[in-house]
């Protein structure tokens, strides 16, 4: 009974792991693109974005 239990636990955390892991290989990674962005203004116009 112990070890079916222990089973059950296993696999469902298992595929927990799989789908976590899923999640962060699909999800975009935004910081990247807006860190670019701010750079190629920086080259543009000689101060960062966020600055008066």
């Amino acid at each position: 009974m112990f070890y079916e239990i222990w089973g059950w636990v296993s696999i469902i955390l298992g595929l927990a792991m799989c789908a976590v892991i899923i999640y962060f290989l699909a999800k975009k990674d935004d910081d990247r693109a807006k860190e670019e962005a701010a750079r190629e203004y920086f080259d543009a116009h000689g101060h960062w974005p966020d600055e008066a």
